[in-house]
């Protein structure tokens, strides 16, 4: 047994959250406005608890409403507002009692993503990170919601080495993987309602085909040179595709049209109504071993349920049904992580994710690789070996080098820094002594400019603190070489895609925001700049994006979800209702388009995610269908007028006045 420590909860200072102590822990009720538990302190006895020897902090918890709870847990240094301190960022589901580990280890943000825990959702590591021993404060923040909610604190312990996670709780999932607590319009009542919508809509599915624009769905009223392949063109005012026949393109696409996600259960199977068999519905089990980070048990409900109704043909039925909805919804582009199958099959303008982006043995900081390395050119080149069997495809838009790289998310990172604080003696490294001989000559010169004492540019071989915190002068070398280095990032890979293939568009790597203008550095490698877009206003970032790049502009995700449905989170962006969906979607679109340089947005996703979360605990509603394959009908009325009106809003004209649109607090647990 790992010898653990009980946190007395009556010394955290309660702010905006007031507290009741029942005969099951102390029950909090948050105003919809949050609040926050802090706990003060001499760093390592936090709370007047010797936390020496420590290696994790759990939190024993339930929360009491129909929504998930979600959490900032965040560390700070008495120089926190400098920027050393870790927030973690999680969630837990509702109804039931829940342990949320928190390792002690993860407070230098070297990882981002942590895998599941029962009954813990998404968590999230951010800020430049600290060291458990530099921590003054602890404070456990509850994130605003639309309503106010109550959660049972059931105590807070630490523990010398791994703790043993339970997980308590009733089955809040009925056999249709929907949530079986709520009701709400829509849900579907019985197997057999849903068959009956099911099969009458792939009886009219039919040969669908684009009616009134070019057969991949460009604008037939405006054409310029046709190349065989999609490219980007400049008509003196803005920026377009081109669609291999030469017709304006603006690429409304739709991400991971895939049969719906699968449900992480690993260690929750209980709150299952019944798991199904797993030999008459062997498909919906093919994810459980995922990957090493999120392995475990997985159950896909949405192919369970095409499987009840149309048995064997589940898979072709599905395709057929998606490619008609696709039309009809005026979607131009199947877009990231869809079913390959499902995009040879349907012959739609697709575009296409590279998996394995190159990296190294040994890292600078998270998944940022040692690119000035021969093992990085190396790896390049075999990493674009997966374009060749689509080299030729006329369908496909283009190909994403990544997505969202985790070392992008931490604001102010100047990942030079990173480099020298890191102990390896990496190849950018050895790049950095060299740029910084080069320019100062001698060691005296550079300990004049910075303020140090360094016998020689050897020293800096030696692990360093953030040298861009010594003065102006090292900051701007530590940002000049960082440029060098996010250029490199770009370059290696994306050469190596254009000799595999030079027909296709390379769409960058979809950066999660731009906290910071040298994330563009290494911009010219590409042919369009993407970026994922959850701002309910995209236009200042796409526009901002295309000014310093000067390249046109594609949104790679955005959605927005709502509570009224029956999911336990809503989305990234929470407005109030179904009806505000479609309304927020026709803002964004037209939002988007005042720039010149946007080319294309593309909705995550077809499905909503899992009510218990998928690999990573995401549990949105953000679909255009729910887990019973029924599409939200207002919803995807109004996604099908604006896709409809693309090259009008393109034009210029718009909706009068802009559509109101009624936002709520980001609703989902991380």
């Amino acid at each position: 047994m790992n010898r653990q420590l009980t946190i007395p909860v009556e010394r955290f200072r309660l702010d905006g959250v007031e507290a009741e102590q029942t005969q099951d822990g102390l029950l909090l009720t948050v105003p919809a406005d949050g609040g926050k538990m802090i706990l003060g302190g001499m760093p390592m006895h936090l709370g007047g608890v010797d936390w020496t020897g420590m290696t994790h902090l759990v939190f024993d918890l339930t929360a009491l409403g129909d929504m998930d709870e979600a959490f900032a847990l965040v560390f700070m240094t008495a120089a926190a507002q400098d920027g050393p301190m870790c927030i973690v960022n999680a969630g837990i589901l509702p109804r039931v009692r829940v342990q949320w580990p928190v390792a002690l280890s993860l407070l230098d943000s070297q990882t981002m993503f942590i895998p599941r825990t029962p009954g813990r959702l998404k968590e999230m590591i951010l800020g430049r990170g600290i060291r458990p021993e530099e921590a003054q404060a602890m404070i456990l923040s509850f994130k605003k919601a639309a309503q106010p909610r109550r959660v049972l604190l059931h105590g807070i312990t630490l523990t010398e080495g791994e703790p043993e996670i339970t997980l308590s709780g009733s089955p809040i999932v009925d056999e249709l993987g929907q949530a079986n607590f709520k009701t709400w319009p829509g849900k579907t009542e019985s197997e057999a309602a849903m068959a009956e919508m099911l099969r009458a809509e792939r009886a009219a599915a039919g040969n669908a085909a684009f009616e009134g624009r070019s057969r991949f769905g460009g604008d037939l009223s405006v054409r310029w040179e046709g190349t065989g392949y999609f490219r980007t063109h400049f008509d003196g005012k803005r920026w377009y595709l081109a669609d291999p026949d030469g017709y304006r393109f603006v690429s409304a696409g739709l991400d991971c049209c895939i049969p719906g996600d699968a449900s992480y259960v690993e260690g929750i199977e209980c709150l299952l109504s019944e798991i199904p068999d797993r030999e008459k519905f062997a498909p919906a089990f093919e994810m459980t071993e995922r990957n090493e980070r999120f392995a475990g048990l997985y159950v896909n409900h949405s192919i369970t349920n095409l499987i009840r109704v149309f048995g064997s043909e589940w898979k072709q039925a599905w395709m057929e049904i998606t490619k008609a909805r696709l039309i009809r919804w005026q979607f131009n582009t199947v877009g990231n992580w869809s079913d390959p199958e499902f995009i040879r099959w349907a012959r739609l303008p697709y575009v296409w994710p590279l998996a394995d982006f190159p990296t190294t043995k040994t890292t600078v900081f998270r998944d940022f690789p040692d690119v000035f390395s021969e093992e990085y050119e190396a790896n390049a080149e075999v990493f674009a070996q997966q374009l060749a069997p689509l080299k030729d495809d006329e369908c496909m838009v283009g190909y994403f080098l990544r997505n969202e790289p985790e070392w992008a998310f931490v604001q102010g990172l100047i990942i030079a820094d990173k480099v020298l604080e890191n102990p390896a003696d990496t190849c950018c490294k050895q790049r950095m002594i060299a740029f910084l001989r080069e320019k100062y000559g001698d060691i005296a010169a550079l300990n004049a400019a910075w303020g140090t004492s360094y016998a020689g540019f050897e020293d800096l071989r030696q692990p360093q603190p953030p040298v861009s915190s010594f003065g102006e002068a090292a900051k701007a070398d530590a940002r000049a070489f960082s440029a060098v280095l996010i250029r490199r990032y770009s370059a290696v890979p994306s050469r190596a895609c254009r000799k595999v293939d030079s027909h296709h568009l390379n769409l960058g790597m979809r950066f999660a925001m731009l906290l910071d203008p040298i994330l563009l550095e290494g911009h010219e490698n590409f042919d369009v700049f993407s970026l994922n877009g959850y701002d309910a206003d995209i236009r200042p970032s796409v526009q901002k994006a295309g000014e310093l790049t000067g390249k046109p502009i594609m949104i790679g995700e955005f959605h927005f979800g709502a509570p009224d449905a029956g999911m336990l989170a809503a989305a990234i962006c929470s407005v109030a209702t179904q009806e505000d969906r479609g309304r927020a979607y026709r803002a964004y679109y037209e939002s988007a388009s005042d720039s010149p340089f946007f080319v294309g947005a593309h909705y995550f996703s077809l499905n909503d995610q899992c009510v218990l979360g998928r690999f990573d605990g995401e549990n949105c509603q953000i679909g255009m269908v729910d887990v019973c394959h029924r599409p939200y009908g207002i919803f995807t009325e109004e996604v099908t007028r604006v896709n409809r009106e693309v090259y009008r809003i393109a034009d210029g004209l718009r909706s009068d006045p802009a559509p109101e649109v009624r936002r709520i607090p980001r609703m989902m647990g991380f």
